[in-house]
């Protein structure tokens, strides 16, 4: 691999770094890799990272990070202001992972002496580092969150995410699930069924598989949710038949330690997905239209159903209008037998009942 040669010897003793990374949940996890070992290869440095609010929670408690700036774009004033501290903070190294037109303008407007962005990235002429990467040959989300940092220099010894839960949010879980009915000795599972309109698990499958999880298992079912997913667990919850069930919507935060405590979660594809593999516990993640070759869990205790029709995976130009209506026929065909299986993979109870 060629290093970039910089000239890091003409920083201060204590340099200003600032990362923008905005966008998704599962690129803000996977960007966390990146964190430690910039701040080894810099360790008198002050690392800002610079996030829009969704992703606050995921960052904000991580030991390496200085400081968390959150983008919010309206009203627009704010914006205006924050452009304005954004050039008054000085910093001295500004590191654009969000590859956009917008991280680019941002990085501009910082007007650092080292504005470092990948060379083909949208408006790439606002940096004044430019770095390409292509010999490092990436192939998962991962790779590329890390391929930028490495071209500056800095040596990686693992390439995992990392998600910190403060003690307080550990603290708080405890009486939000004795709230919803779930005692410090009951086991749980959680179910997280909210996803896109066209990568949806039908209503039936989800309460039919609580019931078989409670016969099987003798869990609990906790069903958690983002913004906006409230209905989806609306439609689930008339259809189950015997299966003690609860109810919680919180931040990300609180739902990463209630999610520690979990014997495992079965969700979609998504940025949910990505913090359960990251957090350690067992997740099976349903695949539809993304390729889980590429977007799987980096977790050993995860599992992953995929159908792999002809038409998958797919995008914007060849999704199919039924998808587009919600009913995908790469989730249509998951049975809830699958998901069992795929459970039965990743959770091993000391007792289990017969089938």
């Amino acid at each position: 691999m060629k290093i970039e040669k910089l000239p890091w010897g003409k920083l201060p003793k204590n340099p200003k770094f600032l990362i923008i990374k905005l966008r998704s949940l599962g690129d803000i996890i996977y960007n966390t890799a990146v964190y430690t070992p910039l701040k080894k290869r810099f360790p008198n440095s002050h690392l800002s990272v610079l996030v829009e609010p969704a992703s606050y929670d995921i960052v904000k408690y991580h030991p390496a990070i200085d400081e968390v700036l959150c983008f919010q774009k309206k009203p627009f004033i704010k914006q205006v202001l924050f452009y304005f501290n954004l050039f008054k903070s000085r910093y001295d190294v500004v590191i654009d992972m969000h590859e956009g037109a917008r991280g680019a303008t941002m990085c501009f407007f910082t007007q650092a002496p080292f504005r470092v962005g990948h060379k083909f990235a949208k408006r790439s002429f606002f940096y004044n580092v430019k770095l390409e990467f292509g010999d490092l040959q990436p192939r998962y989300p991962i790779d590329y969150q890390v391929a930028l940092i490495k071209k500056m220099g800095v040596k990686f010894e693992k390439i995992l995410p990392e998600i910190y839960i403060s003690e307080t949010a550990k603290r708080k879980s405890i009486s939000l699930l004795k709230q919803v009915g779930i005692s410090n000795h009951d086991s749980f599972c959680i179910f997280h069924p909210g996803a896109r309109i066209y990568d949806r698990l039908e209503s039936w499958k989800f309460a039919e598989l609580a019931d078989r999880v409670f016969e099987l298992y003798n869990l609990k079912i906790l069903f958690t949710w983002g913004p906006g997913q409230k209905e989806l667990v609306d439609q689930i919850i008339p259809k189950i038949k015997i299966a003690p069930f609860a109810l919680l919507s919180t931040n990300l935060q609180e739902l990463g330690a209630v999610t520690l405590k979990a014997q495992f979660v079965v969700c979609h594809n998504g940025g949910y997905m990505h913090m359960v593999g990251t957090l350690g516990t067992p997740v099976i993640g349903m695949f539809g239209w993304a390729n889980p070759s590429i977007w799987k869990p980096i977790s050993d205790k995860s599992e992953v159903i995929y159908k792999n029709l002809e038409c998958s995976p797919c995008g914007s130009k060849t999704i199919k209008s039924e998808c587009l209506a919600g009913d995908p026929e790469c989730k249509r065909l998951i049975t809830v037998d699958d998901i069992l299986l795929a459970i039965k993979k990743v959770y091993s109870p000391a007792i289990a009942i017969d089938e």
